[in-house]
């Protein structure tokens, strides 16, 4: 497919309930819901819970209005930032903070994650309400812009999360690279950025509409991470087990990044 005919998502609206229906439903097939779902909570569970990544704050710069990766994190952390690019996620997501009766369903996934860490699934509601609790900031954020979220401001965190952000909103490998110029600003000297990314992919499809992803392998994320001040301290290959055609990734790449310099 021709990049012009696909969508940009910071510059033009998603179906969000139409995404999280997508792709984090109880309903998707089993092979999607593993890799969008199952295989990110336990990645990310399994490092913060091995106190390889800790601190006070985080700010979690992802695709869509997901909390998925958030469960993992909230009893670790004190407060949370989300930043996202589009408005109608960000109406998806404060719908879910306000405990809008409207809002997405999130009760499977919570009933897993309790499993996930082998305690009672009748905790859902306790763990959901810790991380709303410690939701403090939905900030919309423009990274084409020299301060992607002026005139908000932000302490530097100690993590960074990135969902399938990096490759969602770049254009191009040179805009990807100044991107994650602007998201290390955005975290403390020692801190640590995690990354969850498509590799080797074009697209991914809401409904009928297709949005760009931008093609990366793991020698550009593996350098390009190392260009812009960081230290690799974990990386992990998932090989691709969804069966569709509504995205076309080879892999996904589970990455911890600590950092170590200014750039």
């Amino acid at each position: 497919m021709h990049p012009s005919l696909k969508l940009h998502y910071p510059s033009h609206e998603v179906n969000a309930r139409r995404f999280l229906q997508d792709y984090f439903s109880q309903h998707v097939p089993y092979s999607i819901f593993k890799e969008t779902t199952i295989n990110l909570m336990r990645c990310c569970y399994k490092v913060f819970s091995s106190g390889l990544v800790c601190g006070n704050t985080l700010t979690d710069i992802s695709l869509g209005p997901i909390i998925v990766h958030l469960l993992s994190v909230c009893e670790f952390f004190e407060e949370i930032s989300v930043l996202e690019f589009n408005d109608t996620s960000i109406k998806e997501l404060e719908l879910w903070k306000n405990k809008d009766p409207e809002a997405f369903d999130w009760t499977h996934t919570l009933k897993l994650f309790m499993e996930l860490k082998e305690i009672s699934r009748n905790e859902w509601q306790y763990a959901e309400e810790m991380l709303r609790k410690k939701v403090k900031h939905i900030v919309k954020c423009d990274f084409s812009k020299t301060n992607p979220i002026n005139p908000f401001a932000l302490p530097r965190a100690d993590c960074v999360t990135c969902m399938w952000g990096l490759e969602m909103i770049s254009r191009d490998h040179e805009e990807y690279r100044a991107t994650l110029r602007k998201m290390s600003d955005l975290i403390k000297l020692g801190g640590h950025l995690l990354m969850y990314a498509d590799i080797n992919a074009s697209y991914f499809k809401v409904g009928e509409d297709t949005y760009h992803l931008l093609n990366l392998d793991d020698c550009f994320l593996r350098k390009t991470l190392t260009d812009e001040g960081f230290a690799i301290v974990h990386y992990e290959n998932l090989e691709r087990e969804a069966c569709t055609d509504c995205l076309d990734h080879e892999q996904k790449a589970f990455v911890v990044a600590c950092k170590v310099k200014e750039i």
